[in-house]
């Protein structure tokens, strides 16, 4: 149990450390990421409304952690699409 918790908090500063490092990031991708332990499945609309925020920079942020791998589109459609942070969906799920 300590070990699953310990791998949660590996991939977690991991991830973390490769937003820091990328020169896209900002305010909104950084609040963004900081959300997805409590929401790891969401649409771009989710977000915007949970960061009161443009459906462009909203849009924009959820890009930027999908280029960094750190988030997946799961539905595979054009719209309405939905994104999860798998990796921790995946360690939630063992």
């Amino acid at each position: 149990e300590a070990n699953k918790f310990q791998e949660k908090v590996d991939r977690i500063t991991a991830d973390r450390k490769r937003l820091l490092a990328s020169a896209k990031a900002g305010p909104i991708s950084y609040r963004l990421f900081e959300l997805l332990a409590m929401m790891p499945r969401f649409s771009v609309e989710h977000v915007r409304r949970r960061l009161e925020t443009t459906f462009p920079t909203a849009s924009a942020a959820v890009k930027l952690l999908e280029d960094l791998g750190i988030l997946v589109e799961v539905t595979g459609q054009k719209k309405n699409r939905l994104y999860s942070y798998q990796a921790y969906v995946e360690l939630l799920s063992r």
